[in-house]
């Protein structure tokens, strides 16, 4: 399952934020596997500023599911707060999928103190596994954060806890630690994670007993005149019940400028090894119009 499986990453890493004026954006998303298991997502949205710190949002989107010849469509509100040393997203919509509706979309509050940011979130997803999307199955993940950042390095920790629909729980722990090497954006990092299952194997998806991950590699982040690029690629190892397996990360995007006119645009590859013998591929491309 892999957009749960993502959750803690994308908190980590940071994500855009489209609002702080009213704007109109789209976007599409393809991610594919060693299972052949090609998504595509389609998604358009806009923003409306209420005041000087509180934005509100309305989404539509259609995910097509093309091995199983099936489509899943979702509606959804969207806020974000900002104050001062507080601030909060979420959104919350409703997803249909063969013929039944899921409670889908997420919610983070983050409070900033000097170096530190710490945050606690709530996401609750469809497991997209080909067992899942057969089942309807779904996945409510709860999490905090705690992020440390000077200017040449820093390190996060968040822990997580899953609770599937077919009544298997996981515990999560991720951490990275990063070091800036020049004045060049370069850096290098290791980032580890472990998890477990209250109920390994399912079948539904992949669900060791035990899993562990140790990876290390470099990164870039450069601002120039079009926009900002960043990198990186992490090699290491996977260890499933015991069983040590080869594992990687590589991730690309780049972000534009904001044009006089308001326009924006930005596109992110990731290809991830994180199960033994499986490869998985995501590109997504967005464009933001403001007003």
């Amino acid at each position: 399952m892999r957009a749960a499986a993502l959750v803690v990453l994308a908190v980590a890493a940071g994500t855009a934020n489209l609002a702080d004026a009213r704007s109109l954006g789209a976007s599409y998303l393809f991610s594919t596997d060693t299972d052949d298991n090609d998504i595509h997502r389609h998604t358009v949205n806009g923003w409306e500023p209420v005041s000087a710190h509180f934005d509100i949002g309305a989404s539509a989107s259609r995910t097509t599911f093309v091995r199983h010849d099936r489509h899943a469509v979702r509606g959804g509100v969207q806020y974000d707060l900002r104050d001062g040393a507080l601030a909060s997203r979420g959104d919350i919509g409703v997803e249909h999928l063969a013929g039944r509706d899921y409670l889908t979309g997420d919610l983070v509050v983050e409070t900033y103190r000097g170096a530190w940011t710490l945050a606690a979130g709530l996401e609750r997803t469809l497991v997209d596994s080909e067992r899942g999307i057969a089942l309807g199955l779904a996945a409510t993940t709860a999490y905090v954060m705690a992020d440390w950042s000077a200017d040449t390095h820093g390190a996060a920790l968040v822990l997580a806890r899953t609770a599937y629909s077919d009544t298997n729980d996981r515990n999560r722990l991720r951490t990275r630690l990063w070091q800036s090497v020049c004045d060049c954006g370069v850096y290098v990092q290791v980032a580890g994670e472990t998890y477990s299952n209250s109920q390994p194997y399912t079948g539904n998806y992949f669900s060791p007993e035990r899993y562990t991950r140790a990876l290390g590699g470099i990164g870039v982040r450069r601002r120039v005149a079009a926009g900002t690029f960043s990198a990186r690629a992490e090699y290491g190892v996977q260890r499933v019940d015991g069983e040590q397996h080869p594992s990687h990360t590589l991730t690309a995007r780049f972000e534009s400028a904001r044009s006089t006119e308001g326009w924006q645009w930005s596109a992110e590859f990731i290809h991830d090894r994180k199960q033994p013998g499986y490869n998985y591929s995501q590109a997504q491309a967005m464009l933001i119009k403001r007003f």
